[in-house]
């Protein structure tokens, strides 16, 4: 977590969504909000057209009716197209967090953080290098991981998709069952969001996906200890502790976790 600025624009947040995705951006940022045609594309500002940018299609997300129009300060000013306004909040009644730094997103990156309001997070938007253009995504890198030794202990199995993964209880910090996850747009396949618990912002990766596997839904996590950072790790079902044994992926999880 970090400090919040302490000037009282800098100090509030206007939370919204577009593509389904939960953002904010400071008021700071904030020159007006302009009720607009859900379709229309131009957007105009004291009768001056305003440069536009759907934020749904710049993050690469599903695009729908967009019937308000964020106007941001700038020489000249712009105007984001989004879905949905949550309202505004004071940062010092929320919680404000850097990106882990597993989430990794395109340079320079869109979000510039994430905000949590009880419990529900929010992506701050990057609001100057934004853009208008579609961002092209962060892609996952290499070949799927190869398999390691067992290790020298006893390990907790999950399953995920058709293969069964063994992680050494060692790096267990919990399992928890059902998590919210918030999707991070434009992050790699693998990276299928972010999780809020313990007061703390946990990436949830599924690796499962660097072995060839398509993204599915994340029925259950693991939290596991990546070096004094927790990250989460998606499953379906876990299956339980026990002595090594055959038929297990075995990842290099240090690896893993760095990647």
């Amino acid at each position: 977590m970090r400090a919040v600025d302490s000037l009282p624009a800098a100090r509030k947040a206007l939370l919204f969504s577009a593509g389904g995705a939960r953002l904010a951006m400071r008021v700071s940022h904030l020159r007006e909000i302009v009720a607009v045609p859900p379709d229309g594309g131009e957007v105009l500002a004291r009768g001056e057209p305003v440069a536009t940018a759907f934020v749904s299609t710049v993050l690469g997300l599903p695009a729908g009716p967009a019937p308000y129009a964020i106007l941001t300060e700038g020489t000249p000013p712009a105007a984001l197209r989004v879905e949905a306004l949550q309202g505004i909040v004071d940062l010092a009644e929320a919680e404000f967090f850097q990106l882990p730094a597993r989430t990794f997103l395109p340079q320079p990156a869109p979000f510039s953080g994430a905000v949590v309001v009880k419990g529900e997070i929010a992506l701050e938007l990057a609001v100057a290098t934004l853009g208008f253009a579609p961002l092209e995504p962060a892609l996952d890198l290499g070949e799927a991981p190869s398999d390691v030794e067992p290790p020298p202990e006893r390990e907790l199995r999950f399953a995920r998709g058709a293969r069964i993964f063994g992680v050494p209880l060692s790096l267990l910090v919990q399992v928890l069952d059902a998590p919210r996850v918030a999707p991070v747009p434009l992050a790699p396949p693998s990276h299928r969001g972010l999780l809020y618990h313990g007061r703390a912002l946990h990436p949830v990766l599924d690796v499962a996906v660097l072995y060839g596997d398509a993204p599915s839904p994340v029925r259950a996590v693991l939290l596991l200890d990546a070096g004094g950072v927790g990250v989460a790790v998606a499953a379906d079902r876990v299956l339980g502790v026990g002595a090594v044994g055959d038929g297990v992926v075995r990842p290099p999880w240090d690896a893993v976790f760095a990647a």
